[in-house]
């Protein structure tokens, strides 16, 4: 009976292992294929120092990583490539002091901007209970869509190091500038500058 229970939990163990190999693999061909591609950091720390000083160019910038994120009303977003508007991407957490700051004056710039500029906030949900977000939002009075990066691919995707963080894309899916908190007459220039792009 000890024999039988030890062969089965072998079996388990190698199908276990056989499958985790074959998505290592998969995920490994995807990346070889540029299918799965992260930032370029050298090349984000080049659009940084452009857009500080006024002289961020498209040749010069990054394509955003395409992902699709699941909304809090259950329907799902996909942000990559070409669009119709320009995007704004801010990354925020419900613990994040700073994140609840940048919100009140994200919530100004939704409502002047929203006919010209897609905005998204994203929840970096892997230590996050649901409440918590929920409260986040009613407190801060959140008007613009919530995406919910539950298992961190689209924080690690976009190299994220920090919160709140934001990135600005432009209608052809280059990241044009991306900074952490900011003044808000800074944020208003930068957030003026995407819808004319």
């Amino acid at each position: 009976m000890k024999k039988n229970i030890w062969l089965f939990a072998a079996i388990i163990l190698i199908v276990t292992f056989a499958t985790l190999q074959a998505v290592n693999n998969t995920a490994a061909q995807k990346a070889d294929k540029g299918e799965v591609k992260s930032l370029d950091a050298k090349a984000l720390e080049k659009i940084v120092n452009q857009a500080d000083t006024g002289q961020a160019t498209r040749s010069s910038g990054v394509m955003a990583p395409p992902f699709t994120l699941k909304s809090l009303d259950d329907s799902y977003v996909s942000i990559g490539g070409k669009s119709a508007k320009p995007i704004v991407l801010n990354f925020w957490a419900s613990w994040c002091d700073a994140c609840s700051v940048e919100d009140l004056e994200m919530n100004k710039l939704y409502a002047q901007y929203k006919d010209q500029i897609n905005f998204y906030g994203i929840n970096v949900t892997t230590e996050e209970k649901p409440e918590n977000i929920n409260d986040f939002i009613v407190k801060n009075n959140l008007q613009y869509p919530i995406l919910l990066d539950e298992h961190k691919h689209v924080a690690d995707l976009y190299e994220l190091h920090a919160l709140p963080t934001m990135f600005l894309i432009d209608k052809d899916g280059t990241i044009i500038d991306t900074f952490h908190l900011v003044d808000s007459l800074e944020l208003e220039e930068k957030i003026d500058r995407l819808a004319e792009k």
